[in-house]
């Protein structure tokens, strides 16, 4: 029987506590690029393709990166360090954008390196706050998961609404300003509090030899990630691709779409806030039921929610009440990757390798699914109309939940793989 200290039970709210103000901060420069957008759009001499160019470069940065910073959080086990890292560069990335504001000789390469900084800070804390999640919870971590994730959801929503106050009041640059000094406290709050998720305070104060002991054996166990665990991951990793295609790929777009079928742009934002809310709830209710029935379970489920709702949603046309009914269903169903999909990765894997795992699954399923699906929505707007290329892209849905079968169920085949890992 496992005794809970209180020293074990400190760590664990200090855990909770931290990796959930982490996941606000991070969360909350989500929508701030889409945002500014429509500033740059103003500035005589921005071409809105290269803005839009760069918003696809985002994402692409953002998943590319995910898999070596979550083999490099393995490796070193600093994980408090290098989650406060990841908000400093946004951080940094914020002051960027305030730059562009402000010295119009520099605008164009501040914008972009603000974009690269955003894209490369982006990628840091998903797979590391689920880690340390599941280290700090283990069995109850999706749930834990879900409380957590609820907080990125608030920031996502509240940020875009007090910068716009911000920029009214004080202006774009000042706005900024304010915004990446801001994320560079949050930085050095979040490494205050998740020093007991870096590698010397789990291990005590040893010998150098010691420590790089420690270093080689976390670089051979990390390494155990490239064989063993492939064919766990991968079949998940192709769902979460295809299903993000469609996710990403459609909701990038809804805004666009309801202004088609409403004619009203103020309908349009006021479905979309009172929609989005429902992003929260989902995170809490879904961490919950993936840490009782199963990541498996609970992403099946969640599918077939998505697919039903959506296609409502599509056929609810100009029928306000039904569509934003629908479209909040689809929210609350669809927006709660962070604790069913890490929550699901983190049941299947050791800690040893919760790092890339999840840093693999997110930055190459979610991330660089959602920016194809992106793509492939942006070649077919050429050729036809919005709704249509709703209606296209909602296949990749239906072939998501096709490939369900593909997910590893409990059984021999998964109890032998994790007997192999745990002897490895």
């Amino acid at each position: 029987m496992q005794v809970c200290t209180v020293d074990s039970l400190d760590k664990k709210l200090k855990a909770l506590i931290f990796t959930t103000f982490a996941h606000f901060s991070n969360d909350s420069v989500f929508l701030i690029y889409p945002l500014l957008i429509t500033y740059y759009t103003l500035i005589p001499g921005l071409n809105l393709v290269l803005l839009g160019a760069l918003a696809i470069v985002y994402q692409l940065i953002y998943g590319a990166a995910s898999t070596p910073i979550g083999i490099m959080a393995d490796r070193s086990r600093n994980e408090g360090l290098m989650v406060a890292i990841g908000i400093a560069i946004l951080g940094i990335s914020m002051l960027a954008f305030a730059g562009s504001f402000a010295i119009a000789g520099l605008r164009l390469p501040l914008i972009i390196a603000g974009v690269l900084l955003l894209g490369t800070g982006t990628a840091f804390y998903h797979p590391i706050g689920a880690s340390i999640l599941k280290s700090a919870y283990e069995k109850k971590a999706a749930s834990m998961m879900g409380i957590n994730g609820s907080a990125g959801s608030v920031g996502r929503s509240a940020m875009p609404v007090i910068l716009v106050f911000l920029i009214t009041a004080l202006g774009a640059s000042f706005a900024l300003g304010l915004v990446g000094i801001e994320l560079l406290i949050a930085s050095g709050i979040v490494y205050v509090g998740l020093t007991a998720f870096n590698n010397g305070a789990r291990a005590g104060f040893g010998s150098l030899s010691s420590l790089k002991r420690r270093s080689k054996a976390a670089k051979a166990k990390a390494s155990i990630f490239k064989s063993r665990y492939a064919e766990v991951l991968l079949p998940l990793v192709a769902v979460i691709f295809v299903r993000s295609m469609f996710m990403t790929g459609t909701v990038t777009f809804v805004p666009e779409y309801l202004k088609v079928v409403t004619h009203s742009e103020v309908l349009v934002g006021t479905i979309l806030s009172v929609s989005f809310v429902f992003a929260i709830f989902g995170q809490l209710f879904f961490g919950y039921v993936t840490s009782k029935k199963g990541g498996r379970y609970v992403i099946t489920a969640t599918a077939f929610a998505s697919a039903v709702s959506f296609v409502l949603f599509l056929l609810a046309k100009d029928n306000i009440y039904f569509a934003l009914a629908m479209l909040s269903i689809f929210i609350f169903a669809t927006f709660n990757g962070f604790a069913v999909i890490l929550g699901y990765v983190n049941q299947l894997v050791p800690d040893k390798v919760a790092n890339s795992s999840n840093a693999f699954t997110w930055g190459v399923g979610q991330i660089l699914g959602g920016a194809a699906g992106v793509g492939v929505m942006t070649l077919l707007l050429n050729y036809i109309s919005v709704t249509s290329a709703m209606w296209y892209m909602s296949i990749f849905m239906f072939i998501s939940i096709l490939m369900l079968p593909l997910l590893y169920r409990k059984g021999k085949k998964e109890q032998a793989v994790k007997k192999q890992i745990r002897k490895a």
